[in-house]
């Protein structure tokens, strides 16, 4: 845990402990298979030797949860990973948690800052369930969809950086720095789209695209409140697991 608190910034190491700690709540709700489930159930790897300059990875994860950090010198890259919650809210040590929290807050926040004409761009005519490019897809590319950035005002493309930094301001404070720079020098081309019912508490999709940047939201919908159980994914598909040739 303190290697992995290294890795992290402190707002992404504490989505991680509330990630875990959900998993453990869950775990004490469900009495037909509860060794599925837990905090003990998170393993750590390591791919490669850890060095200086030479590239390795470390990952953790468990049920809701995988992390891939590949090291490249000073940088890390945190793409494809998965951050996700069940249950989406819980009390613990008498504090309200909701791990996805910002995500889902500030998402709502931006949907709603949109006038008519936005949001006839930005929402979907048809339904999205659950993730797109999740688990499983590493490569496949899509059509980017919703409206794009360049027709939003200054203060809604900040809302639209901050909701971004809640996945890319996960891995360290450096790292982190560097990615917002990239992203945000792309953000022109980059794209929202929305899914489902834009009033907040509501369960609903959306998406995240730009050239260098897939980021889902996907309420599950299969029993239970979907927006008690999330699921998204992080990805650059320009450089899923620090592939890209001499990557900075």
């Amino acid at each position: 845990m303190a290697l992995l608190a290294t890795a992290l910034s402190k707002s992404g190491y504490e989505k991680v402990l509330g990630i875990m700690e959900g998993d453990e709540t869950l775990k004490s709700g469900n009495n037909r298979q509860p060794a599925m489930f837990g905090r003990d159930l998170y393993f750590i790897s390591i791919l490669g030797k850890p060095a200086a300059k030479d590239p390795w990875m470390l990952q953790f994860g468990g049920h809701h949860l995988a992390l891939n950090i590949t090291m490249q010198g000073a940088d890390s890259i945190l793409t494809p990973s998965h951050t996700a919650a069940q249950p989406a809210k819980f009390t613990f040590e008498g504090k309200t948690v909701r791990p996805l929290g910002g995500e889902n807050d500030k998402a709502f926040a931006l949907i709603a800052a949109l006038d008519d004409t936005q949001k006839k761009q930005a929402i979907l005519n048809y339904k999205v369930s659950d993730l797109v490019l999740g688990p499983g897809k590493d490569g496949k590319l899509i059509q980017p969809e919703g409206i794009q950035a360049s027709a939003l005002n200054e203060s809604q493309r900040t809302m639209l950086l901050g909701l971004i930094e809640e996945w890319a301001g996960i891995v360290n404070d450096a790292a982190s720095a560097r990615r917002m720079a990239q992203i945000k020098a792309a953000l022109a081309d980059t794209w929202f789209a929305w899914s489902g019912p834009t009033a907040p508490g509501s369960a609903a999709y959306f998406r995240i695209q730009g050239p260098q940047l897939v980021i889902e939201y996907a309420p599950q919908m299969m029993g239970g409140d979907p927006t008690m159980h999330i699921h998204t994914i992080y990805r650059d598909p320009t450089n899923d697991y620090g592939r890209k040739p001499n990557a900075k």
